[in-house]
């Protein structure tokens, strides 16, 4: 079963060493391993939104929507459809995205193969419902761009027939047949009656046993909507499409499931026939995790329909493919001893890759960052925070920053994330001319200096750590030299606010994918008189894309740029 790759692609930001770094694994792992008879959902943990997913011969391909984030559209690679290991992005970066936006940006994202040029194809489109199309040679790129047209919609599906053909569609299910090289638009095949549904997100076309099947989903996006994935199917394109009758095939709220919402359906065989479902789902009070990528077996029916073996609700393990063991993970950890940057790192704006806001290259085995205007609230500190996603429930986060703070409050260190207006930070510091180490956060953009204490390191490289723990609690320490760690402060709670509780907690400040919606008691004058992230945030939520960590440095009232430079970011999971 072919299919093709999502989103936008320009430039791929670290396509030089892709394989090479993504082929370390975390300690501990083994080249000779057996796959497991069953595998834990989910396969791809942490944000994985919309996950497209196809099998090119022996080898399996996903790609995921980044909304603000840039480099966008991470390609990931498995052989055996349980682990998995990023080898490239569709771009590096998207001239319609925002600074500092995570609530608008790309929405849905395809990816697929097309038997006729023997290229891998990305199809994802803008917020506005432009549709861009991606092709390169190599899954890891580099990625050409060409826009397939204006108002089309989001969530695109691609599929290639048996004789060749290539066919295209998005939420408005008009479909839609592609040139030959799947980068314009032939002609309209026909329009598909979605009316009785609320929604048809997530479109997926695929074929077995002479019919067209069509997968989508109905009901909501937000935790505790009622999401489904749901299926037509016809014996022509052109159609009539009929339901299944056992619609919805999927559905799941929170009620005593680990995972609700199930969507954004993708239907993969393996080369020897099994037939398995990946899609994504939220799983039940870790908002700070996203909508992560699972997959689970399924049947056909005597009267052809497919099923999941487990049943409607996700399922939080399944039977493993019979397929080779190939037990990579996604690298996380980065002593920075080359010169490019690791491929899960990501910012909220376009990477600065002149050199100027940080490099790899003027102190070799270092990161160096200079630091960027305002504090982790301000636009402009954006291209020195460095990101990447959260997939571990309970972890540590280790670096090694050497930094001479001086000057106003410029501050250097780590940093948990959602958007400009929530997150939080433990750096090396100074405060009214005196060094120290200090823990604060935004709510809502409102900053909160914590907790801090005179820094005893002097000019002393300085040992950072949080410590996340389950449930969405994450806890400050430093120290002298990575052994002995002293505890700064009390723990905070990062879990999602609104009506999105776990026992009555509100996250503070709320790192969770939905964030808390709309700060109380502002007039429509006041919020339109903000930045423009601000104002997102205030009108709908700054949503989406989770919670992220890394590092930054910032001037914060500094009147010189300065060098902090960070000796590695170590991850461990707990």
């Amino acid at each position: 079963m072919t299919r093709v790759l999502h989103y936008l692609a320009i430039a791929v930001f670290v396509t030089a060493c892709a394989a090479t770094a993504e082929a370390q694994q975390r300690p501990g792992t083994s080249g000779t391993q057996t796959t497991p008879r069953t595998f834990a959902n989910p396969i791809m943990a942490g944000d994985w939104s919309d996950p497209g997913l196809i099998r090119v011969g022996d080898d399996y391909y996903s790609v995921r929507s980044t909304f603000g984030w840039q480099p966008g559209l991470p390609v990931a690679h498995s052989r055996d459809l349980v682990n998995w290991q990023y080898v490239g992005h569709g771009f590096t970066s998207h001239p319609k995205l925002l600074p500092g936006d995570t609530r608008l940006g790309i929405w849905g994202s395809e990816m697929g193969w097309n038997p006729n040029t023997k290229q891998f194809l990305i199809y994802a489109p803008s917020r506005d419902g432009e549709n861009f199309v991606y092709y390169a040679d190599r899954p890891e790129g580099p990625y050409k761009v060409k826009s397939l047209g204006l108002n089309m919609g989001i969530d695109p599906g691609f599929f290639a027939d048996e004789d060749g053909r290539l066919y295209f569609l998005t939420n408005r299910a008009l479909l839609y047949e592609l040139e030959p090289d799947g980068l314009a638009i032939k002609r309209v095949v026909t329009q598909i009656d979605r009316s009785p549904y609320k929604l048809f997100e997530g479109p997926d076309i695929f074929k077995h046993g002479g019919y067209y099947y069509l997968l989508f989903s109905d009901g909501g996006t937000l935790p505790h909507e009622p999401s489904t994935i749901s299926t037509l199917r016809a014996k022509a394109l052109e159609g009539p499409w009929e339901a299944d009758p056992g619609n919805p095939v999927m559905f799941s709220t929170d009620k005593g499931a680990r995972f609700e919402g199930p969507a954004h359906g993708t239907l993969i065989d393996t080369p020897a026939g099994e037939w398995y479902i990946g899609y994504h789902a939220h799983e039940t009070a870790y908002y700070t995790l996203g909508r992560q990528f699972l997959l689970e077996p399924i049947t056909w029916t005597a009267d052809g329909w497919w099923r999941p073996v487990g049943g409607k609700v996700p399922a939080t393990s399944a039977k493993a493919p019979a397929l080779a063991a190939a037990p990579l993970r996604l690298r996380q950890s980065d002593e920075f001893d080359g010169q490019e940057l690791g491929l899960q790192w990501f910012f909220t704006c376009a990477p600065d890759l002149s050199g100027q806001a940080w490099s790899l290259r003027e102190r070799r085995g270092t990161l160096r960052i200079r630091t960027q205007q305002g504090d982790l609230h301000a636009l402009e500190s954006l291209p020195g925070v460095f990101q990447q996603r959260v997939i571990d429930k309970a972890f540590t986060i280790d670096t090694r920053v050497t930094f001479d703070a001086r000057d106003g409050r410029e501050a250097a260190g780590l940093h948990m994330y959602h958007d400009p207006l929530m997150n939080l930070w433990l750096v090396t510091t100074v405060s009214n001319g005196e060094k120290r180490i200090a823990v604060g956060k935004h709510t809502l953009g409102v900053r909160e200096d914590l907790w801090s204490v005179a820094n005893p390191y002097g000019d002393r490289p300085v040992h950072l750590r949080i410590v996340v723990s389950d449930p969405e609690t994450v806890t400050f320490f430093h120290s002298a030299d990575g052994t002995a760690w002293q505890k700064l402060g009390e723990s905070l709670y990062i879990g999602a606010s609104g009506h999105h509780l776990r026992d009555g907690k509100r996250g503070d400040p709320d790192l969770g994918w939905v964030g808390r919606y709309k700060e109380p008691n502002l007039t429509p004058e006041q919020i339109n008189g903000r930045p423009e992230h601000q104002r997102q945030a205030q009108r709908g939520g700054n949503v989406w894309t989770a919670a992220t960590f890394g590092v930054f440095a910032v001037q914060d009232g500094a009147t010189a740029q300065k060098a902090a430079d960070f000796d590695y970011v170590r991850v461990t999971p707990k």
